[in-house]
């Protein structure tokens, strides 16, 4: 009957309490690790939660500038066709200016240069040697013109 003895149920009662003790230690070091993960993820969730406006707000502004700059891109390349197209004209219109006046340096005075006159001017050119496309070339006037009034001196000539 030494199961029974007093000193057998203290020594039981203090393997119990000590097993008590150990379970309500893991219990409470269980519940302080959960308490912190429940802190840590409630710190984060209200972290998410002041990030989330900001990160959507950015994003929208990002997007905003984004759209900007492509109608910006567009307006400078529609700008840059636009100029070139000037230049190209003002190109042309150069070189126009240029010839027009290369040609009236290069020809006589035509005021009061008239058609009998030019006649005569191809028809004197025409008997120093000079072809066709030197005259034409020397009065500013067309070849075929010049031809034209070429033959028909040769036609009447030729009726004579």
């Amino acid at each position: 009957m030494d199961f029974f003895s007093i000193e057998f149920w203290v020594g039981f009662q203090m393997v119990v309490e000590l097993i008590i003790v150990f379970l309500i230690l893991f219990y409470l070091r269980n519940l302080k690790t959960g308490i912190r993960e429940d802190a840590s993820r409630q710190v984060v969730e209200k972290v998410i939660e002041i990030l989330e406006p900001l990160l959507k707000e950015a994003e929208n502004t990002a997007k905003t500038f984004e759209r900007q700059i492509q109608e910006k891109h567009l307006l400078i390349n529609k700008i840059n066709e636009k100029l070139d197209a000037r230049i190209i004209s003002l190109n042309l219109l150069m070189a126009r200016s240029e010839s027009h006046l290369k040609r009236e340096m290069a020809a006589p005075s035509q005021e009061g240069f008239h058609v009998y006159d030019q006649q005569q001017a191809i028809l004197d050119l025409y008997e120093t040697g000079l072809d066709s496309e030197s005259i034409s070339k020397k009065l500013s006037m067309p070849k075929g013109e010049v031809d034209l009034v070429i033959n028909l001196k040769k036609k009447f000539v030729s009726m004579d």
